[in-house]
């Protein structure tokens, strides 16, 4: 699925209320909403689609809900796998198992569905690439680079450039280049038959931690990261890591052993925790999705979260397009700290207990035998529980008795 896109010829005559800079999840969700309420709206890609991104491609709860609400869920349902289970390896390998919905599909694929949604919902598509994007007391100028430069004018902007902050940086948003966290993933086609999500934290990678997700047709994503948090700084070798993991995680191993194809490892940075929330704003300009942080500490999920901040910067950018009133920006940070953060702040505590081993052990061998650990971890999961309820000192102490 190809989204339609305009020649860039034809984006100097038009007028738009809000120009999105970046088409992934984040961006074309904003889009398809700004859309839906019947705003003019131009999306920005700089490749053409379908383009890869590295991920690790598993679609939990609120990346359902928020392609639920997109109208999007049938589509990306009817290209994805199904699973039901989702199975977590402390160092040790003593195995948890969660229940849940889950999907997997490889971004090339999730992403052009939701940029076609976005255009279906009245938002203008176009290639191109952002050079500049500079506010003032009026509006947004979008500077774009090519053999006929161009600038494009705009009541407001949005930013969902992922981790890259660079435009962010020149609109003004004080945003950190540095990124929170590194992760590596390569395709996998195999006569292995795994029909779950598995997520490990073997003791030969902590504290990083590696996955193997299912793929339609046949295909695996098998990958690994680490959060620089756990004491790690500088420079991480993630192919020695791979290396480790899928010659000693007996499921990586014989996945391999039974390869047909396989494409070669490719990294990525990624931005946790929300901190890019934190920056001061810029008039006329928000930042969404990875940008800000939308990545999740401890599992690395970033989908869902990046998708509701395009949500919350849609229903921001109407109320400032409604009054006329850049103003009304300021309230993005504000709102999406306080329906957010929380969640954030139990997925660090998780993610600083997970690294180290002997947490994962205990954890994992006393999940083998406790409902409520089981119950919790698939809250954690779905969305229904605070991390915090089991990586906690009280935590601990109830699931020690559980």
């Amino acid at each position: 699925m190809r989204p339609p896109t305009l020649a860039g010829d034809e984006l100097r005559h038009r007028t738009w209320d809000v120009v999105v800079v970046g088409a992934g999840p984040a961006g074309a969700t904003a889009a398809a909403h700004l859309g839906r309420a019947g705003h003019r709206v131009l999306l920005l890609d700089r490749h053409g689609f379908p383009r890869d991104k590295v991920c690790g491609d598993g679609l939990i709860a609120d990346t359902l809900g928020a392609l639920e609400r997109l109208t999007a869920l049938p589509a990306v349902r009817a290209r994805a796998r199904t699973l039901a289970r989702t199975s977590i390896y402390s160092a040790s390998r003593h195995r948890i198992e969660i229940d849940g919905d889950f999907l997997t599909l490889r971004r090339r694929d999730l992403d052009a569905i939701v940029a076609h949604r976005a255009v279906e919902q009245g938002a203008v598509m176009a290639t191109g690439t952002v050079a500049d994007v500079q506010p003032d007391a009026a509006g947004v100028t979008i500077r774009l680079t090519g053999t006929e430069p161009l600038q494009v004018r705009a009541r407001y902007a949005v930013l969902a450039t992922g981790a890259d902050t660079s435009l962010g940086r020149k609109a003004g948003l004080a945003t950190a280049p540095t990124p929170s966290a590194v992760a590596a993933r390569c395709y996998v086609r195999s006569a292995f038959e795994i029909d779950r999500l598995m997520i490990s934290y073997d003791r030969d990678i902590v504290p990083g931690y590696a996955w193997i997700f299912p793929l339609p047709d046949g295909e695996y994503n098998v990958g690994c990261g680490v959060f620089y948090r756990n004491g790690i700084k500088g420079d991480v070798n993630l192919r020695k890591m791979f290396e480790q993991f899928v010659a000693g995680f007996p499921e990586a191993r014989e996945l391999m052993a039974r390869a047909t194809d396989m494409t070669p490892l490719r990294g990525a940075p990624l931005r946790c925790g929300l901190k890019g929330l934190d920056a001061p704003s810029a008039a006329r300009v928000v930042a969404i999705g990875e940008t800000v942080g939308t990545t999740f500490p401890f599992t690395g999920e970033g989908i869902g979260k990046a998708m509701e901040t395009g949500e919350l910067a849609a229903v921001t950018l109407r109320d400032a397009l409604a009054d006329d009133d850049p103003r009304r920006l300021e309230q993005f940070a504000w709102t999406a700290k306080r329906i957010l953060e929380p969640k954030y702040a139990g997925y660090r505590a998780a993610e600083r207990w997970l690294s180290r081993p002997w947490v994962t052990d205990l954890l994992a061998r006393r999940a083998q035998r406790s409902h409520f650990l089981r119950d919790a971890l698939s809250g954690i999961l779905n969305e229904t529980i605070d991390p915090r309820t089991v990586f906690s000192l009280g935590g601990l102490a109830r699931w020690l008795v559980s």
